[in-house]
């Protein structure tokens, strides 16, 4: 047990494959010696946000969600890293009109979706799921998105991530942005899971105009 041999978040992280090729479209863009303002906006207990960190020295993290309890390991998970200087915010950012930071370099949504791409490993997921949270969480994703670009300073990067498979919550919400924010679209792409032992995630990431 890897446990028992190394510890966790502080000599390694453990993160599933694809997750880690995530920011690989940011990297071909900035380089790991820009001195960046980055704002995980849905980050959850932080595995972007370590993850970010380890490929740019530089980075200025701020990491928010909408839950104050899921925070609270997103900073045990921290100090374990070795992460110490980083603002952590409560955001609804579904709300029209939620706060938001300012003239951020990188916006980091991982944002809530049906996580139909990590079936394969979770196979129980899909007997409770409706075709009707499809529809919710695209919702959700486009309000959420709508408000997190705000934070953007002139050509900066918005990364836009899921881990659906579905087209209503990846290439539909990409049309949202492109016809209603001003961002252009810089790259797409799905990250395959099936033959890599891996959750399938869809990363788009755009620049702001």
């Amino acid at each position: 047990k890897m446990d028992q041999v190394l510890n966790i978040d502080e000599d390694v992280v453990v993160q599933d494959y694809n997750s880690q090729k995530t920011i690989e479209p940011l990297e071909e863009h900035v380089g790991p010696e820009s001195k960046l303002s980055v704002w995980d906006c849905c980050a959850a207990s932080g595995g972007k946000s370590i993850l970010l960190h380890d490929h740019y020295a530089k980075v200025r993290l701020i990491v928010s969600d909408v839950r104050e309890s899921i925070l609270v390991n997103l900073k045990k998970r921290f100090r374990k890293a070795g992460i110490t200087e980083y603002d952590s915010l409560v955001r609804d950012l579904s709300l029209p009109g939620s706060k938001v930071p300012k003239n951020i370099d990188v916006v980091i949504c991982d944002a809530p979706c049906s996580g139909s791409g990590t079936w394969s490993r979770t196979p129980e997921q899909l007997s409770y799921f409706t075709k009707e949270k499809i529809e919710y969480y695209a919702s959700l994703q486009k309000r959420i998105v709508a408000n997190a670009m705000k934070a953007l300073k002139p050509d900066a990067y918005l990364l836009y991530i899921t881990c659906s498979v579905f087209q209503k919550e990846n290439e539909e919400v990409v049309e949202f942005i492109e016809s209603n924010c001003p961002l252009k679209l810089v790259s797409l792409r799905y990250l395959d899971g099936y033959n890599q032992k891996a959750d399938t995630l869809f990363a788009a990431l755009f620049s702001a105009l």
